[in-house]
């Protein structure tokens, strides 16, 4: 990961502006972080810590605010916070700050020098103590519960406690987008810890503990933890749109077990329920032009795959084709473009039958017409049920992103462009502009003449907003054949 020795002027201001701005008691933490991360280079991210410990003494006049940036560097496990909010706690006997200070010092990146001080500060505090060592002893019950929630990895399975989801993110990646997946899953109600390279393990990896790391780390955490379930474990790439986080964030969430989940309802439909649900995966009304076009092909070769008894769209005086359509024939489609040989059409209708799977985190299918799907394990095969190994399986996932085929490019399917998105059972499954129930098609046929701003006298909640790429990907579902 990127570091720089010295945060810039620009971040510094940023980071003054956003905690001496925030109304604490009406913004949420995730917001505020959100705000913090949105733009941020990777190599202004990996230094954000700095320069949000840097700033925390120009805040100490405002206790207000000091205990809120406090408590949001121990959300997102700011442990290079821990020295200057020790010296403040000290200078100002403050036992929240000391508490947080505390927290901070559970990561063991941080220096031992730091700990020491923080240690004298806290003296025989229980709840201090407990945050900074897991060798603490608690003797009441919000002592275990505390001691619980610091050291996953200390208790066991079988222990009744309800806690909240740990999410360990390997430090290694890319700051921004490690930043940004942080966010996501501390807004889904997991409790974000940084692992950074090289240091010792911690006691975190517990019952309800997940992973998100590369191969390295993956490695090392096993070497420490040789019991910890490598299904908990996720060599994942951070992702680079709100359709690959939406993804895994569901692949985290598949690999909790019991009650300790995410709440993904926090992010609405789109990500509470897969695109494989049953009830997303079946929905979705195209017409034969718009269902071509999503797939990859032509009317023609969907109508011949309708006569053959292939594929069977609904007959509503015209023919009315699903999302589960759409995908069977464009993963067709991808594994032509892929193969210098012929390609069974059986994939189509191997597709065409499966009719979803609430708990898949990946969908799969193979040239010869499985259908496989994963649910945080491994594959299985739909019908048999049977683990399936060895054999080359295309991700569903990749389906979906653009390909060339036939001369063409088909768009993405899920997210066209920043401002373009499909779900299944949002306006009958057609593309329309992000955060907003507005069609892609419907804004290009008000775009007649081509001007900005017979839109938005359309629709006057568009105005200042940027909407021309949705008009393009509405002009492309028109003049589809």
């Amino acid at each position: 990961m990127a570091t720089i020795e010295q945060p810039s002027p620009a971040l510094y201001s940023a980071v003054l502006h956003i905690l001496g701005n925030t109304d604490s008691r009406s913004r949420s933490m995730s917001v505020t972080m959100s705000d913090l991360v949105e733009h941020l280079t990777a190599e202004q991210a990996a230094c954000l810590p700095h320069a949000f410990g840097q700033v925390l003494p120009l805040l100490s006049k405002d206790p207000e605010r000091l205990q809120f940036a406090a408590h949001l560097a121990v959300r997102f496990d700011f442990y290079e916070v821990a020295a200057e909010l020790a010296k403040i706690a000290l200078a100002q006997g403050d036992r929240e700050l000391k508490l947080a200070a505390a927290s901070l010092c559970g990561n063991p990146a941080v220096e031992g020098s730091v700990r020491q001080r923080v240690a004298e500060a806290v003296a025989d505090d229980p709840y201090g103590r407990i945050r900074l060592d897991s060798s603490a002893v608690p003797g009441t019950e919000d002592e275990i519960l505390l001691y619980s929630q610091c050291w996953p990895g200390v208790r066991t399975e079988s222990e009744p406690l309800l806690q909240t989801p740990v999410a360990v993110l390997d430090w290694s990646f890319p700051a921004d987008a490690a930043l940004r997946l942080a966010v996501q899953l501390d807004k889904a109600g997991a409790s974000v810890r940084r692992l950074s390279p090289e240091v010792e393990i911690p006691h975190w990896f517990g019952a309800q503990t997940v992973l998100v790391c590369q191969a390295p780390t993956r490695i090392r955490v096993l070497n420490s933890h040789p019991g910890f379930p490598e299904r908990r474990i996720l060599v994942e790439a951070m992702p680079a749109n709100s359709r690959e986080s939406d993804k895994l964030l569901r692949i985290v969430n598949g690999a909790l077990t019991g009650p300790h989940r995410l709440s993904l309802a926090a992010f609405g439909p789109e990500v509470e329920h897969a695109v494989y649900a049953p009830d997303v995966f079946t929905a979705g009304v195209y017409s034969t032009r718009d269902a071509a076009f999503l797939s990859g092909t032509t009317s023609s070769s969907l109508n011949r795959l309708r006569t053959r008894g292939i594929l069977h769209p609904r007959n509503a005086g015209t023919y009315l084709w699903t999302f589960r359509d759409v995908v069977a024939v464009r993963t067709w489609m991808y594994l032509k473009s892929r193969s210098q040989r012929r390609v069974s059409s059986n994939v189509v209708e191997a597709l065409a039958r499966f009719a979803g799977d609430s708990t898949a985190v990946r969908l799969g299918a193979t040239s010869g017409g499985k259908v496989l799907v994963d649910q945080g394990d491994g594959w299985d095969d739909v019908e048999s049920g049977q683990r399936v190994m060895g054999i080359p399986i295309t991700d569903i996932d990749e389906v979906f992103r653009p390909f060339e085929y036939g001369g063409g490019t088909t768009l993405d399917l899920l997210q066209a462009n920043d401002n373009t998105e499909l779900h299944p059972t949002i306006l009958s499954g057609t593309y329309h502009l992000s955060g907003h129930r507005i069609s892609a098609k419907a804004l290009a046929s008000v775009d007649t003449l081509c001007r900005r701003e017979v839109i938005e006298a359309a629709y006057p909640e568009l105005e200042g907003k940027s909407f021309e790429d949705t008009v393009s990907v509405g002009r492309q579902l028109l003049s589809a054949i």
